[in-house]
């Protein structure tokens, strides 16, 4: 039997959580993967402003779904 994995985050800005992925296996790789992604934010209203550059989730976790069979 394999194990399910679901991992849940909130994107930067937002006030719930979503269901990013399932995956059957190791869900470690998949997290650090999606900790590494990174939005460009512009914080002036005229182009060409100060950019930041910030994690595109604030918040992740691993819910173990049980096995499949």
């Amino acid at each position: 039997m394999k194990q399910r994995y679901s991992i849940w985050g909130r994107e930067y800005g937002s006030d719930h959580d979503v269901e990013i992925v399932q995956v059957n296996s190791n869900p470690r790789d998949v997290v650090d993967a999606l900790i590494n992604k990174k939005l460009s934010v512009n914080h002036s209203a005229c182009p060409g402003g100060k950019k930041t550059k910030v994690r595109k989730y604030t918040y992740l976790r691993i819910v173990d779904n049980g096995e499949r069979g």
